[in-house]
């Protein structure tokens, strides 16, 4: 058994354990201050469940490839030739930056996809219609939100690429 692989993914495990579940925590929390306390929604709303569940799906899915451009970044700059920062310092600094774009990004990809999907349906107010238990609705809007985010990770990723410090390249033409 090779220990330094094993004892690497252990602490991967728990890195991303940690990550994964402060983010969901945090998403869970900011969308139970200014959704289900807005509209008065009870804790027992199936049909906030379902959304807010989407929602949740959403930040997991987009933050589940953030560890290639953080592991990009730390290998290019540790190949540098005269590189003397500290690997600790660069790991913590890359992962912060990367996983704050990708929060804000992701917030803002869910607002953008549920604000115009509300826009375009006038005659249904969705959130109201939630706060009714119209679990049909929510199932609805769900799907949008996920669907949505299956379309723009790859997109959201090369965003993040421009992040990572690679080299210039000479321009040869």
């Amino acid at each position: 058994m090779n220990e330094q692989i094993f004892w690497k993914g252990i602490s991967e495990l728990i890195v991303a354990i940690l990550i994964g579940v402060t983010l969901l925590y945090m998403t869970y929390k900011i969308m139970d201050r200014f959704i289900r306390n807005k509209y008065k929604m009870g804790i027992d709303n199936t049909s906030y469940a379902i959304f807010s569940g989407s929602v949740l799906f959403s930040v997991a899915y987009m933050i589940t490839g953030i560890k290639a451009p953080i592991l990009n970044s730390l290998q290019l700059l540790q190949s540098q030739a005269g590189y003397d920062g500290s690997p600790i310092f660069d790991a913590i600094k890359y992962s912060a930056l990367f996983i704050g774009l990708i929060v804000l990004i992701t917030a803002l990809i869910n607002l953008i996809a549920i604000s115009l999907f509300m826009l375009m349906t006038v005659k249904v107010d969705e959130l109201a219609e939630m706060k009714r238990k119209n679990v049909s609705v929510s199932i609805i809007t769900a799907v949008i939100i996920i669907s949505i985010s299956l379309m723009v990770k790859d997109s959201v990723y090369l965003i993040l690429e421009a992040f990572v410090p690679y080299p210039e390249m000479p321009i040869i033409f």
